[in-house]
């Protein structure tokens, strides 16, 4: 999956390439690579929340 729809969903002038870089590996598992526009608001929510959790775990300085 290429990380220009993701970045644009989340917003590209505010996202990190590490954001995106997470979110379409969480995608990838959780969703196997469905289109952006398929997925629930409800569940990207919720993967935005476990992208934060990572990104976080990864480097707790990431705030």
């Amino acid at each position: 999956m290429p990380l220009e729809p993701i970045l644009d969903r989340m917003g590209a002038q505010t996202t990190t390439d590490r954001e995106a870089l997470i979110m379409r590996e969480l995608l990838s598992e959780a969703h196997g690579g469905h289109a952006l526009d398929e997925l629930p608001e409800e569940e990207w929510l919720r993967l935005m929340g476990l992208m934060e959790q990572r990104k976080l775990q990864a480097d707790p300085g990431m705030k």
